[in-house]
């Protein structure tokens, strides 16, 4: 799901401040919009995931040291994960029985590259065994190319505050995508660049961040010293606003490097969007948009054949005009739970709407889920959120594809294994998987391409 950078918690902060090609992919979307509860002809029904996550082992990545270090952020250490480097055909026949047609997942920077300029071909091979499984269960594959963990080589020459980043990571995405893309349904460079910038956005955020940025300097420096560098810089390192302009960068020249491997895919970026919506009868959250999405609004517009979209919250800002109604109460959540109501489902509706109307581009829904271990809930959310997101077809906004997080449960982050996301659970000593209700749901919703 999110960086890590927030997941320390993203929740836990957010209920503390709550007081060619294209054309033929999107085009009908616009055109023709959805029939009844039908969705458009050939949407794209998917879950997503992320190596670090759910693969298991992930030694070479800069998060695995930071995982073990003392001070460490982390609650757990991410381990075995799932084992799903070895467990990804079970997976994925999983997914396609269950009536998915896309798999949104990554591929692994630290296992492909694992020291700078070394590439691993077995490496390589492996994720072009994961695609093809894709192929052979009718699972269109989607590939992010860096969703959160790097080499570790890569921190200690200072991450994303390295000036030569952008191009580090552009002769990864040449060399994967020369080995990989020619079968990828579509591409997606980083995921979520942005988060850390969004939170810190929030004005009462401060006080959370004072406190968190505090121990990230700790670990980071911790990790320095066992690496014997003079820096250890990850996404998780406070200084989100000095790796913004690489990042940027680093999307459009790996853009650029993908598309030179294959010109026909269409790729674009994901971004972490809270619905910031009205709370009084002012302008207040638009202030609070530009803040947390301008710079990557700009990016968007500048490259990139879609964007991709991930919704989870929505936060309502309050300026100084008459404040507006609250959102009407929700089932299975009590109504001073603060962490739970920020989970609104049209959060969805209303963040695709704002990122069509922001980038002008076709929007894909990487990512959108709900962290509950109420089951029914997740039911309930999933058709709420999804009826939000017919609206906003039905309105004429471009949406490629949904996809939820996630399909199964799994490291979260800073977190550990303590959040539940997964439309199926996982048995952390057996790695059994058991799908929950929700995933037949979701499954049905997919198959029928059609909310009931």
């Amino acid at each position: 799901m999110d960086n890590p950078i927030v997941t320390f918690s993203r929740r836990s902060m957010l209920a503390a401040t709550a007081g060619a090609s294209l054309a033929l992919a999107t085009g009908g979307l616009r055109a023709a919009g959805p029939v009844g509860k039908r969705f458009p002809k050939g949407f794209r029904w998917g879950v997503a995931t992320a190596a670090h996550q759910i693969e298991g082992n992930n030694v070479n990545s800069d998060l695995w040291l930071m995982e073990n270090i003392k001070p460490t952020t982390y609650k757990d250490r991410s381990g075995d994960a799932c084992d799903s480097y070895n467990r990804y055909e079970e997976d994925i026949a999983l997914l396609a029985r269950l009536g998915f047609n896309t798999y949104r997942f990554s591929i692994e920077w630290a296992r492909i590259e694992p020291t700078r300029g070394f590439f691993s071909n077995a490496e390589l091979d492996h994720y072009k065994r994961v695609i093809a499984t894709c192929r052979k269960h009718g699972v269109d594959p989607a590939i992010t190319f860096f969703h959160v963990s790097a080499p570790r080589w890569f921190a200690e020459a200072g991450g994303w505050l390295n000036p030569e980043a952008p191009a580090l990571f552009a002769n990864f995405c040449s060399k994967a995508a020369k080995a990989l893309a020619g079968d990828m349904a579509y591409a997606f460079t980083i995921n979520e660049p942005q988060v850390g910038k969004t939170f810190r956005a929030i004005t009462m955020a401060a006080a959370y961040f004072a406190k968190s940025d505090a121990a990230e300097r700790a670990a980071h420096a911790a990790a320095a010293k066992a690496s014997g560098t003079d820096r250890f810089i990850t996404m998780n390192y406070p200084d989100i606003d000095a790796m913004t302009p690489q990042l940027i960068e680093g999307h459009h020249q790996g853009f650029a490097a993908i598309k030179a491997e294959r010109s026909a895919l269409l790729v674009g970026v994901t971004l972490n969007i809270i619905d910031f919506a009205p709370g009084s009868e002012d302008d207040a959250y638009k202030d609070l948009r530009q803040a947390a999405y301008g710079p990557w609004i700009d990016a968007v517009r500048q490259t990139g054949d879609f964007v991709g979209a991930q919704i989870y919250r929505q936060l309502s800002i309050t300026g100084k005009g008459k404040r507006l109604p609250p959102p009407p109460p929700m089932p299975f959540v009590k109504p001073n739970d603060m962490k739970a109501n920020l989970s609104q489902p049209l959060a969805l509706r209303n963040g695709v709407n704002y990122m069509h109307e922001a980038t002008g581009k076709p929007v894909f829904v990487t990512e959108n889920g709900l962290e509950t271990e109420d089951d029914q809930r997740r039911i309930w959310y999933i058709d709420q959120a999804l009826a939000g997101l017919h609206e906003s077809i039905a309105s004429g906004v471009p949406v490629i594809g949904y996809c939820h997080w996630t399909l199964i449960d799994n490291f979260e982050w800073l977190q550990g294994y303590v959040p539940k996301f997964g439309l199926v659970a996982v048995d952390r000593t057996t790695f059994k998987r058991t799908p929950k209700p929700s995933a037949a749901h979701l499954g049905g919703i997919a198959r029928r391409n059609s909310l009931l």
